[in-house]
């Protein structure tokens, strides 16, 4: 059942947001993770490049996949994931993941993200003009699974 976000809008009235399952997200690195902190903290910037898929039942396929993160100087990572889902029907959608990931004292990572799609093939346009956010996990061996729920004013 989605879930619902009450807020006051600009004119006083109250709105509703409801969240929509949408999909899934499962994302693993290929190759190595780059981190560098040149400034003698924990501050930095990262990169790496992995593969993934998106499981849902209005969109899903293979993800390729880059991230160019932030490190904070509390250790707590910023990023900015972007690529393309091949959906199975093989259109391309593009798939923009940037957040907040912050680390217990299990090196499990807890992310919160801000999640856009845009498809210009005519299946999958629906898609441009949704707001979505996401919650999800990495784990140590940097595999992360999200999922994804779109944001929808309650007419």
């Amino acid at each position: 059942m989605p879930g619902a976000l009450f807020w006051t809008s600009a004119d006083g009235s109250l709105a509703r947001v409801i969240l929509s399952p949408l999909c899934s997200v499962d994302l693993r690195y290929e190759g190595d993770f780059h981190l560098v902190r040149p400034y003698g903290n924990e501050s930095g910037t990262g990169w790496g490049r992995g593969q993934g898929t998106v499981t849902g039942q209005r969109v899903a396929g293979s993800y390729a996949w880059s991230n160019h993160p932030r490190r904070r100087g509390d250790g707590s990572m910023l990023p900015e994931v972007r690529g393309v889902v091949t959906t199975h029907d093989g259109a391309e959608v593009v798939l923009e993941l940037t957040g907040r990931t912050s680390f217990d004292e299990n090196g499990v990572g807890h992310q919160s993200w801000f999640v856009l799609f845009e498809a210009e093939h005519p299946s999958y346009a629906w898609l441009n003009d949704l707001i979505c956010v996401g919650e999800g996990r990495i784990d140590e061996n940097l595999t992360s699974h999200i999922d994804v729920f779109a944001c929808e004013l309650e007419p």
